[in-house]
């Protein structure tokens, strides 16, 4: 199939439920990845953890996590048995947009000296004066306006 996208699949079992139910979910999700010509990229057991919240009663869950590269219309099967098992309490399918993108490296920032009189930081500079921190700056002293001449026009 050519069009196969990368999902990911978290599913969190019954924290009683044996290692021969546990196995038998997590191979009919390969089966059916299989049977769909898709692959299984990563499988994960993250083991018992605690919930945040109660789950159909349950403190406790085994989490186990799939990398799957299906189609769409496969993503319906596999969500259609994990409603349909017992064992499962909770589970979530998403797919993964970004694990192909590469990482945009940005070029290392270069300090270039400027002169004092020059602000080319964006950030502005406060000028407080050092004996009283609480005060509120002052305004800098604004030179004395001249009158500017009058422009004559350039003759050819």
């Amino acid at each position: 199939m050519s069009n196969l996208l990368k999902y990911d699949v978290i599913y969190i079992l019954d924290p009683n439920s044996t290692t021969e139910e546990m196995t038998a979910v997590s191979s009919k999700i390969e089966q059916i990845v299989a049977d769909a010509k898709g692959t299984v990229l990563k499988k994960d057991d993250w083991g018992k953890r605690r919930l945040a919240y109660l789950v159909q009663k349950h403190r406790e869950g085994h989490y186990i996590f799939f990398h799957l590269s299906i189609s769409p219309e496969t993503v319906a099967e596999i969500t259609r048995n994990l409603r349909l098992m017992e064992k499962v309490i909770k589970f979530s399918v998403v797919r993964d947009e970004i694990s192909h993108l590469k990482a945009k490296v940005k070029p290392p920032r270069v300090k270039t000296s400027t002169p004092e009189g020059s602000h080319s930081h964006s950030r502005p500079t406060s000028h407080r004066p050092s004996s009283s921190p609480s005060s509120s700056p002052s305004p800098a002293p604004k030179a004395p306006e001249t009158p500017a001449a009058p422009s004559a026009p350039a003759n050819p």
